[in-house]
Protein backbone atom coordinates (compact mmCIF):
# COMPACT_ATOMS: atom_id res chain seq x y z
CA UNK A 1 0.00 0.00 0.00
CA UNK A 2 1.27 3.48 -0.92
CA UNK A 3 0.22 6.76 0.67
CA UNK A 4 -0.99 9.59 -1.59
CA UNK A 5 -2.09 12.83 0.08
CA UNK A 6 -2.51 10.94 3.34
CA UNK A 7 -4.60 8.16 1.77
CA UNK A 8 -3.56 4.53 1.45
CA UNK A 9 -4.00 3.29 -2.13
CA UNK A 10 -3.85 -0.27 -3.37
CA UNK A 11 -1.40 -1.00 -6.24
CA UNK A 12 -4.10 -0.82 -8.91
CA UNK A 13 -5.44 2.58 -7.80
CA UNK A 14 -1.89 3.87 -7.33
CA UNK A 15 -1.06 3.03 -10.94
CA UNK A 16 -4.20 4.86 -12.11
CA UNK A 17 -3.26 7.87 -9.98
CA UNK A 18 0.21 7.91 -11.56
CA UNK A 19 -1.36 7.73 -15.05
CA UNK A 20 -3.56 10.76 -14.37
CA UNK A 21 -0.60 12.64 -12.90
CA UNK A 22 1.50 11.82 -15.96
CA UNK A 23 -1.28 13.02 -18.26
CA UNK A 24 -1.48 16.30 -16.35
CA UNK A 25 2.29 16.72 -16.51
CA UNK A 26 2.35 15.85 -20.21
CA UNK A 27 -0.25 18.48 -21.02
CA UNK A 28 1.78 21.14 -19.25
CA UNK A 29 4.87 20.50 -21.38
CA UNK A 30 5.39 22.79 -24.36
CA UNK A 31 8.01 20.72 -26.17
CA UNK A 32 6.74 17.77 -28.26
CA UNK A 33 9.61 15.72 -26.96
CA UNK A 34 8.93 16.75 -23.39
CA UNK A 35 5.31 15.63 -23.66
CA UNK A 36 6.37 12.00 -23.92
CA UNK A 37 9.57 11.92 -21.90
CA UNK A 38 8.27 14.04 -19.02
CA UNK A 39 5.21 11.83 -18.47
CA UNK A 40 7.26 8.65 -18.89
CA UNK A 41 9.85 9.72 -16.28
CA UNK A 42 7.08 10.57 -13.85
CA UNK A 43 5.50 7.17 -14.46
CA UNK A 44 8.86 5.48 -13.95
CA UNK A 45 9.05 7.07 -10.52
CA UNK A 46 5.61 5.70 -9.77
CA UNK A 47 6.58 2.24 -10.98
CA UNK A 48 9.70 2.35 -8.80
CA UNK A 49 7.49 3.30 -5.85
CA UNK A 50 5.22 0.37 -6.67
CA UNK A 51 8.14 -2.02 -6.45
CA UNK A 52 7.93 -3.27 -10.07
CA UNK A 53 11.60 -4.05 -10.49
CA UNK A 54 11.42 -7.19 -12.62
CA UNK A 55 11.19 -5.44 -15.97
CA UNK A 56 14.44 -5.61 -17.91
CA UNK A 57 15.80 -4.31 -21.20
CA UNK A 58 17.75 -6.54 -23.54
CA UNK A 59 19.59 -3.80 -25.45
CA UNK A 60 21.24 -0.56 -24.52
CA UNK A 61 19.73 1.47 -27.36
CA UNK A 62 16.45 3.08 -26.35
CA UNK A 63 15.20 2.93 -29.97
CA UNK A 64 15.33 -0.88 -30.09
CA UNK A 65 14.59 -1.76 -26.50
CA UNK A 66 12.85 -5.03 -25.75
CA UNK A 67 11.08 -4.99 -22.39
CA UNK A 68 10.47 -8.32 -20.65
CA UNK A 69 7.70 -8.61 -18.07
CA UNK A 70 6.27 -11.50 -16.12
CA UNK A 71 2.59 -12.39 -16.15
CA UNK A 72 2.16 -10.84 -12.71
CA UNK A 73 3.75 -7.57 -13.87
CA UNK A 74 1.55 -7.46 -16.97
CA UNK A 75 -1.53 -7.83 -14.80
CA UNK A 76 -0.31 -5.16 -12.40
CA UNK A 77 0.29 -2.69 -15.25
CA UNK A 78 -2.98 -3.77 -16.94
CA UNK A 79 -1.29 -4.43 -20.28
CA UNK A 80 -3.80 -5.21 -23.03
CA UNK A 81 -2.99 -6.24 -26.61
CA UNK A 82 -4.88 -6.92 -29.83
CA UNK A 83 -4.08 -8.36 -33.24
CA UNK A 84 -3.36 -5.84 -35.97
CA UNK A 85 -6.32 -5.33 -38.28
CA UNK A 86 -6.26 -4.40 -41.93
CA UNK A 87 -8.98 -2.20 -43.39
CA UNK A 88 -9.60 -0.74 -46.83
CA UNK A 89 -9.18 3.01 -46.51
CA UNK A 90 -10.21 5.50 -49.16
CA UNK A 91 -7.42 8.05 -49.78
CA UNK A 92 -8.47 11.52 -48.71
CA UNK A 93 -7.33 15.08 -49.23
CA UNK A 94 -7.32 17.64 -46.42
CA UNK A 95 -9.11 20.85 -47.36
CA UNK A 96 -10.24 23.86 -45.39
CA UNK A 97 -13.26 26.10 -45.31
CA UNK A 98 -15.95 27.55 -43.08
CA UNK A 99 -19.56 27.06 -42.02
CA UNK A 100 -22.29 29.12 -43.68
CA UNK A 101 -25.97 29.71 -43.07
CA UNK A 102 -28.45 27.47 -44.82
CA UNK A 103 -30.74 29.71 -46.90
CA UNK A 104 -33.63 27.32 -46.23
CA UNK A 105 -33.36 28.13 -42.52
CA UNK A 106 -33.35 31.94 -42.83
CA UNK A 107 -36.71 33.65 -42.27
CA UNK A 108 -37.36 37.42 -42.00
CA UNK A 109 -40.10 38.81 -39.76
CA UNK A 110 -41.65 41.60 -41.84
CA UNK A 111 -44.42 44.13 -41.28
CA UNK A 112 -47.52 43.34 -43.40
CA UNK A 113 -48.53 47.02 -43.57
CA UNK A 114 -47.19 50.49 -42.88
CA UNK A 115 -47.15 51.57 -39.27
CA UNK A 116 -45.09 52.07 -36.11
CA UNK A 117 -43.30 49.04 -34.69
CA UNK A 118 -43.64 48.43 -30.94
CA UNK A 119 -42.56 45.70 -28.55
CA UNK A 120 -45.08 43.39 -26.94
CA UNK A 121 -46.43 44.47 -23.52
CA UNK A 122 -44.20 43.19 -20.72
CA UNK A 123 -41.44 42.05 -23.11
CA UNK A 124 -38.18 43.75 -24.04
CA UNK A 125 -37.15 44.20 -27.64
CA UNK A 126 -35.29 41.09 -28.90
CA UNK A 127 -31.51 41.21 -29.26
CA UNK A 128 -29.07 39.38 -31.53
CA UNK A 129 -28.59 35.84 -30.25
CA UNK A 130 -31.98 35.62 -28.53
CA UNK A 131 -33.85 32.36 -29.05
CA UNK A 132 -37.44 32.55 -30.28
CA UNK A 133 -40.13 29.88 -30.26
CA UNK A 134 -42.66 29.24 -32.98
CA UNK A 135 -46.09 30.68 -32.15
CA UNK A 136 -44.85 33.46 -29.88
CA UNK A 137 -45.06 37.19 -30.72
CA UNK A 138 -42.00 39.42 -30.42
CA UNK A 139 -43.35 42.65 -31.97
CA UNK A 140 -46.56 44.44 -32.89
CA UNK A 141 -47.53 47.11 -35.44
CA UNK A 142 -49.69 50.18 -34.91
CA UNK A 143 -51.05 50.85 -38.42
CA UNK A 144 -50.99 54.37 -39.80
CA UNK A 145 -52.89 55.96 -42.72
CA UNK A 146 -51.45 58.65 -45.01
CA UNK A 147 -53.03 62.13 -45.12
CA UNK A 148 -54.18 61.73 -48.72
CA UNK A 149 -55.85 58.45 -47.89
CA UNK A 150 -57.50 60.00 -44.84
CA UNK A 151 -59.05 62.76 -46.95
CA UNK A 152 -60.24 60.24 -49.53
CA UNK A 153 -61.78 58.05 -46.85
CA UNK A 154 -63.45 61.02 -45.16
CA UNK A 155 -65.04 62.15 -48.44
CA UNK A 156 -66.14 58.63 -49.17
CA UNK A 157 -67.63 58.37 -45.69
CA UNK A 158 -69.63 61.58 -46.20
CA UNK A 159 -70.95 60.34 -49.54
CA UNK A 160 -71.94 56.97 -48.14
CA UNK A 161 -73.73 58.62 -45.21
CA UNK A 162 -75.75 60.71 -47.69
CA UNK A 163 -76.57 57.62 -49.67
CA UNK A 164 -77.66 55.92 -46.47
CA UNK A 165 -80.03 58.78 -45.61
CA UNK A 166 -81.55 58.65 -49.10
CA UNK A 167 -81.85 54.90 -48.88
CA UNK A 168 -83.70 55.16 -45.58
CA UNK A 169 -86.19 57.63 -47.11
CA UNK A 170 -86.69 55.33 -50.08
CA UNK A 171 -87.16 52.42 -47.71
CA UNK A 172 -89.88 54.27 -45.78
CA UNK A 173 -91.68 55.26 -48.98
CA UNK A 174 -91.50 51.72 -50.31
CA UNK A 175 -92.75 50.33 -47.02
CA UNK A 176 -95.78 52.68 -47.03
CA UNK A 177 -96.60 51.82 -50.64
CA UNK A 178 -96.36 48.13 -49.91
CA UNK A 179 -98.72 48.42 -46.90
CA UNK A 180 -101.26 50.37 -48.99
CA UNK A 181 -101.17 47.96 -51.91
CA UNK A 182 -101.47 45.01 -49.58
CA UNK A 183 -104.49 46.50 -47.81
CA UNK A 184 -106.31 47.25 -51.07
CA UNK A 185 -105.55 43.80 -52.40
CA UNK A 186 -106.99 42.27 -49.25
CA UNK A 187 -110.22 44.29 -49.69
CA UNK A 188 -110.63 43.02 -53.30
CA UNK A 189 -110.43 46.55 -54.69
CA UNK A 190 -108.76 47.71 -57.89
CA UNK A 191 -105.27 46.33 -57.09
CA UNK A 192 -103.81 43.42 -58.93
CA UNK A 193 -101.43 40.83 -57.58
CA UNK A 194 -98.72 42.08 -59.95
CA UNK A 195 -98.81 45.57 -58.41
CA UNK A 196 -98.56 44.06 -54.92
CA UNK A 197 -95.48 42.00 -55.88
CA UNK A 198 -93.81 45.06 -57.48
CA UNK A 199 -94.29 47.06 -54.28
CA UNK A 200 -92.81 44.18 -52.26
CA UNK A 201 -89.72 44.02 -54.53
CA UNK A 202 -89.17 47.78 -54.25
CA UNK A 203 -89.25 47.52 -50.45
CA UNK A 204 -86.74 44.65 -50.43
CA UNK A 205 -84.33 46.61 -52.69
CA UNK A 206 -84.56 49.64 -50.41
CA UNK A 207 -83.76 47.51 -47.36
CA UNK A 208 -80.71 45.98 -49.10
CA UNK A 209 -79.43 49.43 -50.09
CA UNK A 210 -79.72 50.66 -46.49
CA UNK A 211 -77.84 47.61 -45.16
CA UNK A 212 -75.03 47.94 -47.74
CA UNK A 213 -74.54 51.65 -46.97
CA UNK A 214 -74.43 50.92 -43.22
CA UNK A 215 -71.71 48.27 -43.70
CA UNK A 216 -69.67 50.63 -45.90
CA UNK A 217 -69.82 53.32 -43.23
CA UNK A 218 -68.59 50.86 -40.60
CA UNK A 219 -65.64 49.67 -42.73
CA UNK A 220 -64.50 53.21 -43.62
CA UNK A 221 -64.79 54.33 -40.01
CA UNK A 222 -62.58 51.41 -38.88
CA UNK A 223 -59.88 52.35 -41.39
CA UNK A 224 -59.91 55.94 -40.18
CA UNK A 225 -59.78 54.81 -36.56
CA UNK A 226 -56.75 52.61 -37.23
CA UNK A 227 -54.59 55.76 -37.44
CA UNK A 228 -54.85 56.44 -33.73
CA UNK A 229 -55.72 53.06 -32.24
CA UNK A 230 -55.43 49.31 -32.68
CA UNK A 231 -52.36 47.02 -32.74
CA UNK A 232 -51.44 44.10 -34.95
CA UNK A 233 -49.23 41.42 -33.29
CA UNK A 234 -46.64 39.70 -35.48
CA UNK A 235 -46.38 35.96 -34.65
CA UNK A 236 -43.22 33.89 -35.14
CA UNK A 237 -43.68 31.07 -37.67
CA UNK A 238 -40.27 29.41 -37.22
CA UNK A 239 -38.21 28.67 -34.12
CA UNK A 240 -34.60 29.76 -34.20
CA UNK A 241 -32.10 32.44 -33.19
CA UNK A 242 -32.25 36.13 -34.06
CA UNK A 243 -29.24 37.04 -36.19
CA UNK A 244 -30.19 40.58 -37.29
CA UNK A 245 -32.24 43.37 -35.69
CA UNK A 246 -33.39 45.64 -38.52
CA UNK A 247 -35.87 47.87 -36.64
CA UNK A 248 -36.42 49.19 -33.14
CA UNK A 249 -39.49 50.20 -31.09
CA UNK A 250 -41.01 53.52 -32.15
CA UNK A 251 -39.64 53.32 -35.68
CA UNK A 252 -42.00 53.91 -38.59
CA UNK A 253 -41.82 51.11 -41.11
CA UNK A 254 -43.27 50.56 -44.57
CA UNK A 255 -45.32 47.60 -45.72
CA UNK A 256 -43.22 44.42 -46.26
CA UNK A 257 -40.20 45.96 -44.48
CA UNK A 258 -38.13 43.34 -42.54
CA UNK A 259 -37.95 43.86 -38.78
CA UNK A 260 -35.98 40.82 -37.57
CA UNK A 261 -34.03 38.01 -39.23
CA UNK A 262 -34.40 34.56 -37.67
CA UNK A 263 -32.20 31.58 -38.53
CA UNK A 264 -32.61 27.91 -37.76
CA UNK A 265 -29.17 26.37 -37.17
CA UNK A 266 -30.27 22.72 -37.21
CA UNK A 267 -28.66 22.43 -40.65
CA UNK A 268 -25.66 24.40 -41.90
CA UNK A 269 -23.63 24.58 -45.08
CA UNK A 270 -19.97 23.56 -45.04
CA UNK A 271 -18.15 25.59 -47.68
CA UNK A 272 -14.89 23.84 -48.67
CA UNK A 273 -12.29 25.56 -50.85
CA UNK A 274 -10.99 23.23 -53.57
CA UNK A 275 -7.87 24.48 -55.42
CA UNK A 276 -8.19 24.55 -59.18
CA UNK A 277 -5.24 22.16 -59.61
CA UNK A 278 -7.01 19.48 -57.51
CA UNK A 279 -10.51 19.83 -58.95
CA UNK A 280 -10.19 16.61 -60.94
CA UNK A 281 -8.55 14.48 -58.23
CA UNK A 282 -11.36 14.40 -55.65
CA UNK A 283 -14.79 12.77 -55.63
CA UNK A 284 -17.31 15.60 -55.29
CA UNK A 285 -20.39 13.35 -55.22
CA UNK A 286 -19.56 11.52 -51.97
CA UNK A 287 -19.97 12.47 -48.32
CA UNK A 288 -17.02 13.94 -46.45
CA UNK A 289 -15.88 14.19 -42.84
CA UNK A 290 -15.72 17.64 -41.28
CA UNK A 291 -14.22 18.80 -38.01
CA UNK A 292 -14.92 22.27 -36.67
CA UNK A 293 -12.03 24.22 -35.18
CA UNK A 294 -12.10 23.76 -31.40
CA UNK A 295 -14.20 20.58 -31.52
CA UNK A 296 -12.90 17.01 -31.17
CA UNK A 297 -15.45 14.98 -33.11
CA UNK A 298 -15.72 14.55 -36.86
CA UNK A 299 -19.11 15.17 -38.47
CA UNK A 300 -20.57 13.74 -41.65
CA UNK A 301 -21.42 16.24 -44.40
CA UNK A 302 -23.48 15.37 -47.48
CA UNK A 303 -22.69 16.83 -50.91
CA UNK A 304 -25.04 19.61 -52.00
CA UNK A 305 -23.80 21.76 -54.89
CA UNK A 306 -20.99 23.95 -56.18
CA UNK A 307 -20.71 27.48 -54.89
CA UNK A 308 -21.80 30.35 -57.14
CA UNK A 309 -18.45 32.09 -56.77
CA UNK A 310 -14.83 30.93 -56.81
CA UNK A 311 -12.84 30.92 -53.59
CA UNK A 312 -10.95 34.21 -53.26
CA UNK A 313 -7.78 32.69 -51.79
CA UNK A 314 -7.29 29.47 -53.77
CA UNK A 315 -8.95 30.77 -56.98
CA UNK A 316 -10.60 27.37 -57.18
CA UNK A 317 -14.02 25.90 -56.66
CA UNK A 318 -16.16 26.42 -53.60
CA UNK A 319 -18.00 23.16 -52.80
CA UNK A 320 -21.02 23.23 -50.50
CA UNK A 321 -21.98 20.32 -48.22
CA UNK A 322 -24.99 19.96 -45.93
CA UNK A 323 -24.22 19.23 -42.28
CA UNK A 324 -26.58 18.48 -39.39
CA UNK A 325 -26.05 20.60 -36.29
CA UNK A 326 -27.15 19.16 -32.97
CA UNK A 327 -24.87 21.37 -30.90
CA UNK A 328 -23.60 24.93 -30.79
CA UNK A 329 -22.13 25.28 -34.29
CA UNK A 330 -22.60 28.68 -35.89
CA UNK A 331 -21.87 30.21 -39.31
CA UNK A 332 -18.35 31.56 -39.71
CA UNK A 333 -16.56 28.78 -37.82
CA UNK A 334 -13.45 27.40 -39.51
CA UNK A 335 -13.51 23.74 -40.55
CA UNK A 336 -11.11 21.03 -41.70
CA UNK A 337 -12.51 18.58 -44.24
CA UNK A 338 -11.34 15.12 -45.32
CA UNK A 339 -12.47 14.84 -48.93
CA UNK A 340 -12.17 11.38 -50.61
CA UNK A 341 -9.89 11.24 -53.62
CA UNK A 342 -11.02 9.83 -56.94
CA UNK A 343 -8.88 6.72 -56.43
CA UNK A 344 -9.29 3.13 -55.28
CA UNK A 345 -9.23 2.24 -51.59
CA UNK A 346 -5.92 0.97 -50.23
CA UNK A 347 -5.34 -1.55 -47.39
CA UNK A 348 -4.00 -0.01 -44.19
CA UNK A 349 -3.26 -1.20 -40.66
CA UNK A 350 -5.58 0.48 -38.15
CA UNK A 351 -3.88 1.75 -34.97
CA UNK A 352 -6.25 2.81 -32.13
CA UNK A 353 -5.53 6.21 -30.66
CA UNK A 354 -5.09 4.73 -27.16
CA UNK A 355 -2.10 2.72 -28.39
CA UNK A 356 -0.11 5.69 -29.71
CA UNK A 357 2.62 7.47 -27.69
CA UNK A 358 4.01 10.86 -28.63
CA UNK A 359 7.78 10.78 -28.05
CA UNK A 360 10.73 12.60 -29.63
CA UNK A 361 8.34 14.49 -31.89
CA UNK A 362 7.00 11.28 -33.47
CA UNK A 363 4.24 8.73 -32.86
CA UNK A 364 5.24 5.34 -31.42
CA UNK A 365 3.51 2.12 -30.40
CA UNK A 366 4.49 -0.97 -28.44
CA UNK A 367 4.35 -4.35 -30.16
CA UNK A 368 4.46 -7.81 -28.55
CA UNK A 369 6.63 -10.14 -30.68
CA UNK A 370 6.44 -12.94 -28.09
CA UNK A 371 4.90 -13.64 -24.71
CA UNK A 372 6.21 -11.24 -22.09
CA UNK A 373 8.29 -9.22 -24.59
CA UNK A 374 7.41 -5.71 -25.79
CA UNK A 375 9.16 -3.66 -28.48
CA UNK A 376 8.88 0.09 -29.14
CA UNK A 377 8.07 0.80 -32.80
CA UNK A 378 7.83 4.12 -34.64
CA UNK A 379 4.85 4.71 -36.93
CA UNK A 380 5.90 5.64 -40.46
CA UNK A 381 3.73 8.29 -42.15
CA UNK A 382 0.60 7.69 -40.05
CA UNK A 383 -2.69 8.91 -41.53
CA UNK A 384 -5.25 10.37 -39.13
CA UNK A 385 -8.49 8.40 -39.08
CA UNK A 386 -11.59 8.54 -36.87
CA UNK A 387 -10.50 7.06 -33.55
CA UNK A 388 -6.87 6.46 -34.48
CA UNK A 389 -4.33 6.27 -37.29
CA UNK A 390 -3.65 4.19 -40.37
CA UNK A 391 -0.25 2.97 -41.63
CA UNK A 392 0.83 0.88 -44.59
CA UNK A 393 1.18 -2.83 -43.93
CA UNK A 394 4.83 -2.94 -44.99
CA UNK A 395 5.84 -0.40 -42.32
CA UNK A 396 4.86 -2.42 -39.24
CA UNK A 397 5.54 -6.09 -38.40
CA UNK A 398 2.57 -8.46 -37.94
CA UNK A 399 2.68 -8.63 -34.14
CA UNK A 400 0.24 -7.96 -31.35
CA UNK A 401 -0.35 -4.28 -30.55
CA UNK A 402 -0.45 -2.87 -27.02
CA UNK A 403 -3.65 -0.80 -26.69
CA UNK A 404 -3.54 -0.17 -22.94
CA UNK A 405 -0.48 0.45 -20.80
CA UNK A 406 1.88 1.74 -23.51
CA UNK A 407 2.84 4.76 -21.41
CA UNK A 408 3.65 2.48 -18.47
CA UNK A 409 5.82 0.30 -20.70
CA UNK A 410 7.78 3.37 -21.78
CA UNK A 411 8.29 4.25 -18.13
CA UNK A 412 9.64 0.75 -17.45
CA UNK A 413 11.94 1.00 -20.46
CA UNK A 414 13.30 4.40 -19.47
CA UNK A 415 13.91 3.25 -15.91
CA UNK A 416 15.74 0.14 -17.12
CA UNK A 417 17.74 2.23 -19.60
CA UNK A 418 18.83 4.56 -16.81
CA UNK A 419 20.00 1.55 -14.81
CA UNK A 420 22.03 0.24 -17.77
CA UNK A 421 23.59 3.66 -18.21
CA UNK A 422 24.73 3.63 -14.58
Amino acid sequence: MKAVHGRQLCPWRYIRWMQKTATHDRNRCTSPRGKGIGGAILLSVGIWAMGITGGRVSAASSDSNVIHLTNAQEKTLDIQTIHLKTQMIQPTMTLYGELRSNPDGVWPLSSPLAGVVLNMPGKSWPQIGSAVVRGSSMARIRPIVSTTLQITLALELTKVKADLAAAKVAKSTAAAAYVREKSLYAQNKAVSLQRLQAAQATLAAAKARVQADAQSITAIAQQLKAKTGGFLPLPIFQSGVITQVLAHPGQAVAAAQPLLQIEDFHTLLASVALPAADSGSVALDTAIRVRVLGHKHWLLAKPLTLGSQADRQTRGLSVLYLISNAGTLRPGMAITAKVPKAAKAVPMIIIPRTAVIWWRGERWVYLQPSKGAFVLHELVHPVALPGGFGVRGDTIPPQRLVTNGAQLLMAVGLRSTLKLAE
